[in-house]
């Protein structure tokens, strides 16, 4: 298996939460004064979503953003102000349409922010954001519980089974990537979510799979192109996703597909498509699509059934890969795949089929 990497144009300069949350324990362990900011709810059209975080250091260092310059500054100080009085506090903000035009935004609202001292001891936070770093370092999804009125925590996996009440929404919001506040068992809870990276994995080099890599770079997904043909492989430059030149079912072994993965099948070649899919369906992949139409699925599924996957266990692909939109050209059928893929995501299999 050969590998080539196209590196992508630098973008903002947006700091991701675990980075910021690996700036704050670092300057934990020079400091007793740091502070971690973050944005627990936010309008629609908020530059930061809820869960953008911001490190915020005594003497005025700051890493990470939850809104830009117009706030970023303000909210540094209120965190300073946090840090001297030892407080936890919850900080709500009203951005005006004056000052989100001045952002570059279409209109201004609401933003509720948390400020957190970093403490240590068995009651501090600094343990629970360790492990939770520790554990978003190793690829593992966790979800950080933070009671708001009696500091509380727990770090949840997302991989845990079902188990208390702060498990089960754990559970929930993390399929949903959704950080915020909720209501369980009497207490408000700050439920932040640590997915594991978004991966999509596209078999078959072929002009759709170009169009596919650009739409699901553009929503975050780390992305790889397998193909057994090195002509195939290197046609096109792929900018930004990951070029593998192999067998596809071997590469996906390697991989170790989770419940954060997607596959998408495009070669039309049985031989490359068929051990593939083998390999997809015994995998915890959240979606599996594959390219063609109705009567190409239909072949698909009998010699699937031919070497021993029931129809329980083929019901997973969805094929032909996409929406039902009239999809024309490989931008737009491109489109209806990652339209697909993020109703599987958001809303799951039984959602996502009712169309």
């Amino acid at each position: 298996m050969s590998e080539s990497a196209a590196q992508p144009e630098s973008g903002s300069a947006v700091v991701e939460p675990v980075e910021v949350l690996r700036q704050a324990i670092a300057w934990k362990k020079d400091s007793p004064l740091v502070a971690l900011v973050t944005i627990v709810k936010a309008w629609p059209t908020a530059p930061m979503r809820a869960g953008s975080q911001m490190a915020v250091h005594a003497d005025g260092r700051r890493c990470g953003s939850v809104f830009g310059p117009a706030l970023d500054a303000r909210v540094g100080a209120a965190a300073i102000e946090a840090l001297a009085a030892d407080q936890d506090r919850t900080l709500s903000l009203a951005v005006d349409d004056a000052t989100a035009s001045a952002a570059g935004l279409a209109c201004g609202g609401g933003l509720e922010i948390r400020l957190e001292p970093l403490r240590d001891g068995p009651q501090g936070n600094a343990r629970a954001l360790g492990q939770t770093l520790d554990a978003v370092q190793r690829q593992r999804g966790v979800v950080l519980c933070t009671a708001l009125g009696d500091s509380r925590r727990m770090v949840v996996a997302t991989d845990s089974p079902d188990g208390d009440a702060w498990t089960v929404e754990a559970l929930q919001r993390a399929r949903a990537d959704q950080t915020g506040i909720a209501l369980v068992d009497g207490q408000e809870v700050l439920f932040q979510v640590f997915n594991a990276p978004l991966r999509l994995f596209v078999v078959g080099a072929v002009r759709i799979a170009a169009a596919l890599v650009d739409a699901a770079l553009l929503l975050g997904f780390e992305v790889s192109v397998i193909d057994p043909r090195p002509e195939r492989a290197h046609s096109m430059p792929f900018a930004g996703a990951r070029v593998l030149v192999g067998p596809a079912a071997e590469a996906l072994r390697e991989m170790a597909l989770d419940e954060r993965c997607a596959v998408v099948l495009l070669s039309h070649a049985p031989e490359i498509d068929d051990p593939a899919l083998v390999r997809a369906l015994t995998s915890r992949a959240f979606y599996i699509g594959a390219l063609g139409s109705r009567r190409t699925h239909a072949a698909r599924l009998a010699r699937l059934e031919a070497a021993g996957l029931g129809a329980q266990v083929t019901a997973r692909i969805h094929g032909p890969a996409g929406l039902p939109i009239g999809a024309i050209g490989p931008a737009e059928i491109a489109a209806s795949i990652v339209a697909e893929i993020i109703a599987v995501l958001r809303r799951g299999e039984a959602s996502a089929r009712s169309r």
